[in-house]
């Protein structure tokens, strides 16, 4: 079994962290095994549950931040259809403004999918503040194709509570380091999207890093944030997933 290139593990203080998201990825499938990151499959898929990873979930350095090593799971390459990835009207408690769908029609963008076993699922579910944050969804047939999987089941995600963040053109921004095979809105880099929020809301804290360590270590202050985002957030209409109710074991990691 091959390792994983260490740049999937870089070494970042709260400031890179924050402007970093949603992190690098490899393009083949990869394993945690054995307290390992390895390239492809070493762990059977079957009575796994898919859940389509839109943002940081997708890259080793965050789900090692989430499970750590010591966990076995496995992702494996996807294509979402009719969608797009974009910035939502949040922020996280690490300082990104993360990750959510948006449909869209003739979109075509190049995820994975993430492997997990029912306890595996309970712990995601609390690091994505589920009724928060994401809502846990299902996500309509054929949306979602896994790549080298003969997988005709459902594939499951999170999408934001509060929509997306509308930077003041009207329409949701995609995430420049999501890779789309078509690429139909406008783009924005982590760096500039949390510029612009920092500006909007909070002008006077000239400086990027001071004011993303703010949010990391307030966390009163980064409640009232969100909900001064979640009042400039659109709402998808008709969206290609629906809403399902779970129960989670333990607190909310938000």
């Amino acid at each position: 079994m091959k390792n994983i290139n260490k740049k999937y593990f870089p070494k970042f203080d709260f400031y890179q962290k924050a402007i970093s998201y949603p992190y690098t990825t490899p393009s083949k499938p990869f394993s945690f095994i054995d307290g390992k990151c390895v390239e492809g499959i070493h762990i059977s898929l079957n009575d796994r549950v898919p859940i389509l990873s839109v943002g940081s979930n997708r890259s080793p350095y965050q789900l090692k931040n989430k499970f750590t090593l010591d966990e076995n799971l496995c992702v494996t390459p996807a294509i979402l259809y009719n969608s797009e990835i974009v910035y939502s009207a949040s922020i996280s408690p690490y300082g990104s403004i993360p990750a959510t769908q948006w449909p869209l029609k003739g979109a075509e963008v190049i995820l994975n999918v993430l492997w997990l076993n029912e306890r595996q699922l309970n712990i995601m579910h609390l690091t994505e503040g589920i009724g928060i944050a994401y809502n846990f969804v299902e996500l309509d047939e054929g949306s979602v194709v896994i790549e080298g999987r003969d997988y005709t089941g459902p594939v499951y995600g999170y999408v934001s509570v509060n929509g997306v963040y509308d930077f003041g053109v009207h329409a949701p921004n995609k995430i420049l380091d999501i890779v789309s095979k078509k690429s139909l809105l406008e783009t924005r880099s982590e760096l500039e999207a949390l510029c612009l929020v920092k500006d909007k809301f909070d002008p006077d804290i000239f400086d990027l890093r001071h004011w993303i360590e703010k949010v990391t270590l307030d966390k009163k202050y980064r409640m009232k944030l969100i909900l001064k985002m979640s009042k400039k957030s659109i709402m998808p209409k008709n969206p290609p997933w629906q809403m399902i109710n779970v129960k989670v074991d333990g607190n909310n990691i938000y």
